[in-house]
């Protein structure tokens, strides 16, 4: 048994009563993924940049860089698509409207201090994938086993899939060998199997800059976030060789809100005219979640007609915690002139830095699996502007090596252009990133994963006046 497999098996066992989970954990310490419509054209490339209310909420020193006071809107198209390794079909596609970012700055005419607020949008989640397969092994066997040994009035104290399993006459108990069995071979069954997840990282954050000299400035700022996640499954199992059993629905839909604090402190140096170096580093945001979680499940037998039985799982409004890994930021970019300039920038961060709180080990279960299967992330981006008059064109791409045993490495593109005036400037930009993954389906097969190919992007556009 791999290590994967080994915490795998860990979690599933821990699945029934916890909340947290592994992905939408990692998930919580990545950075800003899309942004405001220059942000995205650059892949993020801005740690050492000015002139996106995005980068600010990043390094805020850059917004004493600003000469005029600002206001920005953007909003635009996200598009997630899953796309079968093996097959190249479509295994899930989604598109909704989103407002990316808006904020406002101030400077100061009298000390040159500048003060902004900004709302970002720092990840979507959003994602279909269907899982149907054929002559595949039924998902119920992982909670017989989990059940085998305890009497049916003691089941709600294994777990909730186990205790609706025998609850809606999916399995039988005998009382001679202390096991549970079911009337239909779990080893040959067609499952159809659908997941949507829908939700969505805010940020809103606080900040102000200065600087101490012609060529050093500073910045720091103060971050609200909002991360939801409502997530719906559907998983439908027809048994091919039965003595009575022959269908099992199950419908799982979990709701979970979290509301976090960190902060951002951040400098940026010019040497030179045509150089600028920057380093800022973002603080472990510190999240309070609360969740529901319900589950329905309806087995069909013959013998007892269609059985249908549904449960909150355990405990309503479940509160949990947890801090992400803090983020190390730095970069440079180098000014060509009038023409344009290129801007290179490199995010760590240590995944194990990042841990579940709670008030005793149980709400901890994850701690040790996040410290063998989150090694630290080293996210890559260069972008890059080219004017023309009043268009400037730009581009961006952006890399992570992988930083998980079954997540492959992290790859993006991006283009933009902007037009601008004497005090209104429009951007438009596209953004995608491309990343293979795996998906167990309730993580029950352990050898058989979902593998398939998701790309992210986002189509943006906004404008920014100065006065």
């Amino acid at each position: 048994m791999n290590k994967l497999t080994l915490c795998s098996a860990i979690f599933l066992s821990c699945l029934s009563i916890k909340g947290q989970d592994l992905d939408y954990f990692a998930q919580l310490n990545q950075p800003m993924t899309f942004g405001d419509a220059r942000y995205n054209g650059l892949s993020g490339a801005m740690v050492a940049m000015s002139g996106s209310f995005s980068a600010l909420a990043l390094n805020p020193a850059g917004a004493a860089l600003y000469r005029q006071d600002a206001f920005g809107f953007d909003m635009g198209l996200f598009n997630s698509k899953n796309i079968d390794l093996n097959s190249n079909n479509v295994r899930g596609n989604t598109t909704n409207l989103n407002v990316g970012n808006f904020g406002f700055l101030g400077k100061s005419p009298k000390n040159g201090a500048t003060l902004f607020f900004t709302y970002n949008s720092d990840q979507i989640y959003r994602e279909r994938l269907r899982a149907n397969s054929t002559e595949t092994g039924s998902i119920m066997q992982q909670w017989i086993n989990n059940s085998d040994g305890t009497p049916p009035e003691y089941l709600n104290s294994v777990g909730v899939y186990e205790d609706l399993l025998y609850q809606s006459y999916a399995t039988d108990w005998n009382q001679n060998t202390r096991s549970y069995f079911s009337s239909a071979a779990l080893s040959n069954v067609s499952t159809e199997h659908l997941l949507f997840r829908k939700g969505m990282r805010n940020r809103w954050t606080f900040g102000g800059a200065n600087q101490v000299s012609s060529t050093f400035y500073y910045g720091a700022s103060v971050s609200f976030v909002h991360s939801f996640e409502k997530v719906e499954v559907e998983h439908k199992e027809t048994f091919n060789s039965t003595n009575d059993l022959t269908n099992l629905n199950l419908e799982d839909l979990w709701d979970n809100s979290g509301i976090g604090v960190t902060a951002n402190a951040g400098f940026l140096y010019r040497p030179y005219q045509f150089l600028r170096i920057a380093s800022a580093i973002e603080l472990p945001h510190i999240y309070g979640f609360s969740q529901d979680w319900e589950v329905t499940m309806t087995s069909v037998r013959p013998s007892v007609s269609a059985v249908g039985i549904d449960a909150e799982g355990y405990g309503t409004e479940y509160q949990w915690a947890m801090i992400t890994a803090p983020k190390l930021r730095s970069g440079a970019t180098f000014i060509l002139g009038r023409t344009g300039l290129i801007s290179l920038s490199h995010t760590a961060v240590p995944h194990s830095w990042s841990q579940s709180i709670g008030r005793d080990n149980y709400e901890n279960y994850l701690n040790p699996i996040i410290d063998s299967l989150l090694s630290t992330q080293h996210l890559m981006a260069a972008g890059g502007e080219f004017r023309i008059r009043s268009v400037t064109l730009r581009g961006g791409i952006g890399y992570s090596p992988s930083y998980r045993d079954n997540e492959n490495r992290m790859k993006r593109a991006s283009l933009g252009a902007s037009i601008r005036s004497e005090e209104l400037t429009l951007h438009l930009a596209w953004s995608a990133v491309q990343q293979q993954k795996q998906y167990y389906t309730f993580s029950s097969d352990y050898t058989n994963p979902v593998e398939f190919k998701n790309t992210t992007s986002f189509i943006s556009m906004g404008a920014v006046w100065k006065f």
